[in-house]
């Protein structure tokens, strides 16, 4: 699959559906107009497939970046921790990134990049 897995991966974890709700709220690219805090969303930011000489490759490498969104820094960090260590199980935190802009909103936000890699 050309798309990393990670809305079905977060989907699928009780401590991710604990603070983010069932359906989560995590999104491509941006969230709805009046989606309620906290929420998250994802982009792609890179990857590849794993190069193999003699066959085609086995599996994708993914480079995600989400953001956190939440109505105080605890909040979205609480989300933000949930979120990471769920991740962590399957993949790795690549970086920290600077606190994202909240485009005139009083929402406090966190991202980070994580590495994914997807069995094909």
């Amino acid at each position: 699959m050309m798309v990393p897995l990670i809305q079905s991966l977060l989907q699928d974890a009780a401590t991710v559906r604990q603070v983010l709700g069932d359906p989560v709220r995590l999104w491509p690219g941006s969230a709805p107009q009046d989606t309620p805090l906290p929420y998250a969303t994802w982009e792609v930011v890179g990857g590849s497939p794993t190069a193999m000489l003699s066959e085609a490759p086995p599996a994708d490498g993914w480079r995600v970046r989400l953001t956190v969104w939440g109505d105080s820094l605890s909040q979205a960090n609480s989300v933000a921790v949930a979120i990471r260590d769920e991740i962590e199980r399957v993949g790795s935190i690549e970086s920290y990134n600077p606190t994202p802009d909240s485009e005139g909103t009083d929402a406090m936000g966190i991202s980070f990049d994580v590495r994914l890699l997807q069995l094909r």
